[in-house]
């Protein structure tokens, strides 16, 4: 299966918050209805996070089908996972591209919404506290570098490290994303 880019982005920055994460998660028929899903992450920290992800939503019709698919979820999480039941559920939409009406749509029923480029800037911000948190003290970091140590991290996190490291992203726009959703900047280069 292919993954989608909200989908990786938002398993990474779940895991740098130290959440428990499982993906495509199933979601079997409950109370006689003749269905199957699965729910593209479950994050479980403080709070129960079911979220959807979509890269680009085609059409309104399809946020109903994502207003359901959280719906059943949740529903289906609180009775197979028992000891989840009394923690705090929070649907969420995660959306690359989606036009206002389904955003409203799914706000209207109670899901938070979240621009992938916000969650992208948060992401980074995560990575960075968890970079800067290993480097804590470092004296050798090269001028205009912010990390030297990028220790165990693979995949996306490795990449993403090597690109924050190297000014490769542009900090302002991330740090106005941040700055937006009442988050603290990124750490600045030495």
């Amino acid at each position: 299966m292919k993954y989608s880019n909200s989908e990786f982005i938002v398993e990474r920055y779940y895991r740098l918050k130290k959440w428990l994460v499982e993906k495509d998660v199933p979601i079997l028929p409950q109370n006689g209805k003749r269905f199957w899903s699965d729910l593209d992450v479950l994050a479980v920290g403080d709070e129960v996070h079911l979220i959807s992800c979509k890269d680009f939503l085609p059409s309104n019709k399809e946020i109903d089908r994502v207003i359901q698919n959280l719906e059943n979820a949740e529903e289906y999480i609180k009775k197979e996972y028992n000891y989840l039941k009394n923690k705090t559920f929070k649907k969420i939409y995660v959306y690359g591209g989606s036009g206002k009406i389904s955003i409203e749509k799914a706000q209207k029923n109670g899901i938070e919404t979240i621009d992938l480029k916000d969650l992208l800037a948060k992401y980074f911000k995560e990575l960075d506290r968890y970079l800067s948190k290993m480097n804590l003290g470092r004296k050798d970091i090269k001028k205009g570098q912010r990390y030297y140590i990028v220790g165990e991290l693979e995949g996306l996190d490795k990449f993403m490290s090597f690109l924050l490291n190297h000014n490769f992203i542009n900090d302002e726009t991330v740090n106005n994303l941040l700055e937006k959703n009442r988050i603290d900047r990124l750490s600045k280069p030495k």
